[in-house]
């Protein structure tokens, strides 16, 4: 069953979702979670530790959308979703509505993120 979750940056509250992979129930238990990083052209990047996943959970690519925790990186995914496919071992844990998308486009280039159960 998927999971209610906000993530909340400055005065801004971004509602999202966890999926029901491995990782994102581990992610779950580590609530809440704070972590700061930076934007590129395509997401929000932050140093985090990955935590427990099933590596056969793992895809390559991502959508518009997608929250990624892998490799050491927290990642919030919000474009270049057509030019994605070659990023292997993307581990996503949980998305947000392509209606909320703005909420994250809206963001200046250095944020803290603190996620939240809903």
């Amino acid at each position: 069953m998927s999971t209610p979750i906000v993530l909340k940056a400055n005065n801004t509250v971004i509602p999202a979702t966890l999926n029901d992979t491995v990782a994102a129930l581990d992610f779950k238990k580590r609530l809440p979670f704070t972590v700061s990083g930076h934007r590129s052209a395509v997401d929000y990047c932050c140093t985090a530790a990955s935590g427990v996943f099933d590596p056969a959970q793992t895809q390559s690519g991502w959508k518009n959308g997608d929250i990624s925790l892998a490799g050491g990186w927290f990642a919030v995914l919000f474009d270049g979703e057509e030019t994605s496919s070659s990023y292997r071992g993307m581990m996503i844990i949980a998305h947000i509505d392509e209606e909320n998308l703005h909420l994250v486009k809206e963001l200046p280039n250095s944020v803290r993120f603190t996620v939240e159960l809903a």
